[in-house]
C-alpha cells in the first residue's frame, strides 16, 4: 500500500481501537485461549498415533507429566479423553470469540453511523446543505458500511494472526527446522500478498468515488422521473444512469478479479508448501511418524488462516479508503453522536436584529439587515427569488451564524444556551418539507415529543386535514407513500404543518409552506394559526400577495441585500 492508503488504514483501525477499548482485549484474550485449546488438542495426536501404532506413551508423558500414575491400557483412552476436552474448549472459546467480535462490529457500525450523523448535524445547515441528499446517502448507506467491513475484515485477520502464531509455536515444539521452513514460506506469501493490497488500496478510492457518482445519478433519476415519463425523455435519464452504474461495476468486477486471482495462487502455493514441507520431513529430516503427521496437521491448519490474512489485507486496504472518504467529507468524526437534552422553550417578548449581513458568497446573500419582532407578531417577507429572504430566517432560526450584525432575544445574544431554548420554541416550515414513507402517525410524531391520539387529531384540525386522514380506512396508520406521494401537494404541507404544531412553537417561519394550497384553504388555515392561544409570531415568506394579506406587518428584501422599511397592514 502506499503511504496514503496505508495512513487511511491505520486510521481506521486506530478509530476502531479507541471505538472498542477493553472490550478488545477481552476478544483477543479469546482469539488467544481458543487457538491454544485448537492446538494442543492437535498436539493429541502424536501420543494417540504413538499409542496406536505400538511406540509406547513417552509422548503423552511429555505433554502430561502426570499420566504416568494412569495405568498403560488406559492411556489411550485418557490421551482421547484429552483431545475431545481441547476441542470442546476451543468450540465454546470460538463460539464466545465470534459472538464478542460480531457484537463490536454491529456496535462500531452503528458507532460510526451516530457519531457521522452527529458530525454533520454539529458542522451546521450550511455545511450539510453543501454534501446534499445523494452525498448524505453515500456516506451512511455506502461509506459507513464499507468501512465496517473493514474493521470487520482487519478482526478476521486479527483472529488469523493468532491461529497462525499459536500453531507455528506449536510446530517449533515439534520440530524446530520444520516450522522455520513453513515460517519462510508464510512469509514469501506475506511479501506476495501485500502487493495485491497495495492494488486493493487504489481499487478502494476509485470504488468510494464511483459509488457517489452513482447514488448522486440515482437521485437525479428519482427527482426527474415523473417530469421525464411525462415528456418522454426518460432515455437520457437512464443513459447517465448506466454510465455512471457501469463505472462502479468495473471497479467491483476489478476488485472481485484481484481478490480470487490471489485466493487461486495462495490455494496453489499451499499445496506446493505442502509437499516441500512432506519431502523435508521425510527425506532430509527423517522425522518419526506420529510426529510428521501432528505437524502436517498443524501446517494444514495454518494455511486457512494464512489465506484469510492475505485475502483480509485486500479488503482492509480497499474498504479502508471509504473512512477516508467519510473523513473527507465531515472533518474529524466527534467522540459520540450529538445527544443535547431536551431545552425549555424560551418565554420571550421581542426578537431584534441590528444590520445583520451574510455571504453566501462575493454580492450574494443578506447585507445590513434590520428588523424587529414582536412575540404574537406575523410578519411577511417578500422579494424577488435569490434576494435572501430565506438566508433571513435561517439566521434567525440559527441556521446560519451572520457575519456581521447583532441578534438579540430579550436583550440576549442568540448563541449558546439560549439558542437551544430559542429552537425548542420554533416551527419551521421550509420550501423542501419532508414527509417520510410512513403512517400519518408516524409522520406526525417524527421529531416531536411523544403525544397521545387526541393531540394528534386535534393537531391535525387545526390544520383542516382531520377529516381526509378520517376517511383514510386505517385512520392515523394509513400509510403516505414516499415523501407523501399518496397525499395532494396542499395535503402534504398540512401534514407537515400539524407535525410542526405539536411542538406548541412560540414562532413560525413559513418559507412558502403554503403554496400548494390555494387561496380559500390558505386563508381558512392561517386564521385557525393566528387564533392560537397563546397566539404563536410568524414570520411569512410568500410570493402571492394573498398570502401576506394576513400578516400584520410586511418588509421586502430587495436584491442588494437590504429591506425595505417595515409597513403594517394598514398601509398596504
Amino acid at each position: 500500500m502506499s503511504r496514503a492508503e496505508a495512513g487511511s488504514a491505520a486510521t481506521l483501525l486506530h478509530d476502531y481501537r479507541t471505538f472498542a477499548g477493553p472490550r478488545l482485549w477481552g476478544a483477543l484474550a479469546l482469539m488467544l485461549l481458543g487457538a491454544l485449546a485448537e492446538g494442543f488438542g492437535l498436539l493429541m495426536i502424536v501420543p494417540l498415533a504413538s499409542i496406536a501404532i505400538g511406540e509406547g506413551s513417552a509422548w503423552l508423558s511429555r505433554f502430561a507429566p502426570w499420566s504416568g500414575v494412569i495405568p498403560e491400557s488406559e492411556r489411550f483412552l485418557f490421551a482421547l479423553a484429552l483431545f475431545v476436552a481441547f476441542m470442546a474448549a476451543r468450540s465454546l472459546l470460538l463460539y464466545a470469540r465470534e459472538v464478542t467480535l460480531a457484537r463490536l462490529h454491529a456496535d462500531y457500525e452503528a458507532s460510526l453511523r451516530l457519531r457521522a450523523a452527529g458530525t454533520l448535524s454539529a458542522r451546521g445547515w450550511s455545511f450539510a446543505s453543501r454534501i446534499g441528499q445523494a452525498g448524505m446517502q453515500s456516506l451512511l448507506l455506502t461509506d459507513v458500511p464499507r468501512a465496517a467491513l473493514a474493521v470487520d475484515f482487519a478482526q478476521q485477520m486479527a483472529v488469523a494472526l493468532v491461529m497462525l502464531a499459536v500453531q507455528l509455536a506449536l510446530t517449533l515444539i515439534l520440530s524446530p527446522p520444520l516450522a522455520l521452513i513453513a515460517l519462510a514460506i508464510l512469509l514469501a506469501g506475506s511479501l506476495a500478498a501485500a502487493g495485491w493490497a497495495k492494488r486493493g488500496g487504489r481499487t478502494g478510492i476509485a470504488l468510494a468515488e464511483s459509488a457517489e457518482q452513482s447514488t448522486g445519478s440515482g437521485f437525479r433519476l428519482h427527482a426527474g422521473l415523473k417530469a421525464a415519463l411525462a415528456q418522454g425523455s426518460i432515455a437520457q435519464f437512464m443513459d447517465e444512469y448506466a454510465t455512471s452504474l457501469a463505472g462502479a461495476r468495473g471497479e467491483v468486477v476489478r476488485f472481485s478479479m484481484d481478490l480470487n486471482r490471489a485466493r487461486q495462487l495462495a490455494a496453489f502455493a499451499a499445496a506446493i508448501a505442502a509437499a516441500l514441507l512432506l519431502f523435508v520431513g521425510v527425506r532430509l529430516l527423517a522425522l518419526p511418524f506420529p510426529i510428521l503427521i501432528a505437524a502436517l496437521a498443524l501446517f494444514a491448519r495454518m494455511v486457512p488462516p494464512a489465506q484469510v490474512i492475505q485475502q483480509s489485507m485486500q479488503y482492509v486496504a480497499t474498504y479502508a479508503q471509504s473512512f477516508a472518504a467519510i473523513q473527507r467529507r465531515l472533518g474529524p468524526l466527534r467522540a459520540k453522536a450529538a445527544t443535547e437534552g431536551s431545552a425549555e422553550p424560551l418565554n420571550w417578548r421581542e426578537l431584534r436584529l441590528e444590520k445583520v449581513a451574510f455571504d453566501h458568497q462575493p454580492g450574494h446573500g443578506l447585507n445590513a439587515c434590520s428588523l424587529v419582532l414582536r412575540s404574537g407578531e406575523w410578519i411577511g417577507i417578500e422579494g424577488a427569488s435569490g434576494a435572501g429572504k430565506t438566508t433571513l430566517v435561517d439566521i434567525i432560526a440559527g441556521l446560519l451564524a451572520p457575519t456581521s450584525g447583532d441578534i438579540r432575544v430579550d436583550g440576549e445574544v442568540l448563541a449558546g444556551g439560549c439558542l437551544e431554548n430559542w429552537r425548542a420554541g420554533l416551527a419551521y416550515f421550509g420550501q423542501d418539507g419532508a414527509l417520510f414513507n410512513d403512517s400519518v402517525r408516524g409522520n406526525l410524531l417524527a421529531g416531536a415529543p411523544p403525544q397521545n391520539d387526541e393531540a394528534l387529531w386535534r393537531s391535525l384540525e387545526l390544520v383542516g386535514l382531520a377529516e381526509r386522514v378520517r376517511a383514510f380506512g386505517r385512520g392515523l396508520d394509513e400509510p403516505v407513500g414516499d415523501r407523501g406521494s399518496q397525499l395532494s401537494g396542499g395535503e402534504r404541507q398540512r401534514l407537515m404543518l400539524a407535525r410542526g404544531l405539536l411542538r406548541s412553537p412560540s414562532l413560525l417561519i413559513l418559507d412558502e409552506a403554503t403554496a400548494a394550497l390555494d387561496s380559500d384553504g390558505e386563508g381558512e388555515l392561517f386564521e385557525q394559526l393566528r387564533a392560537i392561544e397563546p397566539r404563536p409570531a410568524a414570520l411569512v415568506i410568500a410570493h402571492r400577495p394573498s398570502t401576506l394579506s394576513h400578516c400584520d406587518s410586511l418588509i421586502s428584501i430587495q436584491h442588494d441585500g437590504e429591506r425595505s422599511g417595515k409597513r403594517s397592514r394598514s398601509e398596504r
